[in-house]
């Protein structure tokens, strides 16, 4: 009596994601394993940025992209000043992680020197848990100050409405600490 192997659920939706584009690659002659389709990034066209340009040394060219993409891609410039920080780095069993801070402000010509500024960090993890032909590009998460979510750089754009909301929030905040007469 043959028992068919019993496999977890997690097995059994990576061999059906698998079959099924492995039958569409089929048609075009192409046949890969999950790895090999994950590695290529084929069947991620719906990232808006691509982090091919991250390598080794990954504090400057890290730096690099995040000045790049917040000027040139997300279009930020026109609105902020801003400056790009490598806060530093750490390390772990599996990864290795460098972090980096953007500050925001907007000057007017009432305050040339701006009121308040908006921090987003940005964070690199580069893991070392595979083979480093096999690594592909590390990956890169960015959190707006006073929120808690890590958003996917590949996949959402900082807005300058999140910036423009931690900037009036922070005005309402001195506003009623002026009208308290704390200090």
């Amino acid at each position: 009596m043959n028992i068919p192997e019993i496999k977890s659920y997690e097995e059994q939706a990576i061999d059906t994601v698998v079959s099924v584009i492995n039958r569409a690659k089929e048609k075009l002659g192409v046949r890969q394993t999950l790895k090999q389709l994950a590695n290529s990034r084929d069947f991620a066209c719906n990232a808006k940025l691509s982090l091919k340009d991250i390598g080794p040394p990954y504090a400057v060219t890290s730096e690099k992209f995040i000045y790049d993409t917040i000027g040139k891609k997300w279009k930020l410039a026109d609105t902020f000043m801003y400056v790009v920080r490598y806060m530093g780095g750490s390390k772990d069993e599996v990864s290795q992680y460098y972090y980096f801070e953007a500050i925001f402000s907007q000057p007017t010509v009432s305050y040339p020197i701006p009121q308040t500024t908006v921090s987003v960090f940005f964070t690199l993890e580069d893991k070392h848990i595979e083979p480093p032909d096999e690594r592909g590009v590390p990956m890169m998460y960015f959190r707006v100050e006073g929120h808690h979510t890590e958003h996917d750089i590949r996949f959402v754009a900082l807005s300058a409405d999140w910036i423009l909301g931690m900037i009036k929030m922070k005005i309402k905040l001195f506003e009623r600490i002026e009208t308290i007469r704390m200090f």
